[in-house]
């Protein structure tokens, strides 16, 4: 047991390595083949537009490397990347690395804060909708109108309900826990729904089973039922879903944190976007996808190791 788990590991780890070098080279094409001329933009936002001459704009160019080959510029990403260098910011000047530090510490907060909301909330809803089929219908409808809905949108609900209408929860910035709430929901409310929608279609399949009718025969009550045998047999995707809005939590973060003026990762990664800061675009793009690897990456284990049919 113990050996097919560490080759179950090695092998997800072998190919976490591979999608990993992928990864970095899309965070590298990302940036090269971003629309517009990225040293005429750098130049103009440090010098006003105004005062761009060629000499300066060339200046800049030199400065970035960007007047050399794209591929003397990735061999030398990547060997900075292998020396845990992520470069300096062309805007600020300060190291990536220390630019990175709070903004990621906030969104993995963030995440940490909404993850659990979403899981404590969608899985009991899931139980319960996943008893009749009415349930189940109710929950793909809901599960359908919350896909459709935007995240900007369930956010700017809860900026007008519950921050101008009842004035009870500051909508934008960070200072303190308040500012984490909405946010936070935004993001919980979306998983919530969808981790209840999984939840309720994996009962409604588990109360199928035989084994089901046979615990109801004992005389077993429908909470034993549902709680003592459709929930462990449907544990394992259920779990393995979570890592997925893990993940998705994550790719969710740059328009929550855009809206509510969150200074976490993905804010960072908008801000550097619009300012051309191509070293702290590709930071912020390879540490958020190394991120959703990992989710993904724990979500195919927690598969394997806990599902015995993936056991070969």
């Amino acid at each position: 047991m113990i050996d097919l788990a560490a080759r179950m590991v090695a092998r997800l780890l072998l190919r976490m390595f591979g999608v990993t070098l992928v990864l970095v080279s899309l965070s590298f094409a990302m940036v090269e083949y971003l629309p517009g001329d990225i040293a005429f933009q750098v130049a103009a936002a440090r010098y006003d537009v105004d005062n761009v001459t060629p000499d300066v704009e060339a200046a800049v160019r030199r400065e970035l490397g960007l007047d050399q080959p794209a591929v003397v510029r990735f061999g030398k990403w990547l060997g900075a990347l292998a020396r845990g260098d992520l470069g300096r910011s062309v805007v600020t000047h300060q190291p990536v690395a220390s630019m990175l530090d709070a903004p990621l510490r906030r969104t993995l907060l963030l995440v940490a804060l909404s993850v659990p909301i979403s899981v404590a909330f969608g899985v009991p809803l899931g139980l319960w909708l996943g008893r009749t089929s009415s349930g189940l219908t109710l929950a793909k409808l809901s599960g359908a109108l919350v896909s459709g809905t935007p995240t900007y949108v369930i956010g700017l609900l809860l900026i007008l309900i519950v921050s101008i209408k009842l004035n009870v929860l500051p909508s934008a910035g960070y200072g303190g826990a308040a500012f984490l709430v909405l946010p936070a929901a935004t993001l919980a409310l979306r998983g919530m729904v969808r981790i209840a929608l999984f939840t309720a279609v994996c009962i409604a399949d588990a109360l199928q089973h035989p084994s089901i009718g046979f615990a109801r025969m004992k005389g077993l009550g429908e909470t034993a039922v549902m709680v003592g045998h459709a929930l462990p047999m449907s544990s394992t995707p259920i779990i393995a879903f979570v890592f997925g809005i893990l993940a998705g939590h994550l790719k969710g973060t740059a328009v929550v944190e855009q809206l509510f003026a969150f200074p976490g990762l993905g804010k960072l990664l908008v801000d550097a976007v619009l300012a051309r800061d191509v070293a702290v675009m590709q930071a912020c793009a390879l540490v958020v996808g190394m991120l959703i690897v990992v989710c993904n990456t724990l979500a195919e284990l927690s598969v394997r190791l806990f599902d015995r049919r993936t056991r070969t």
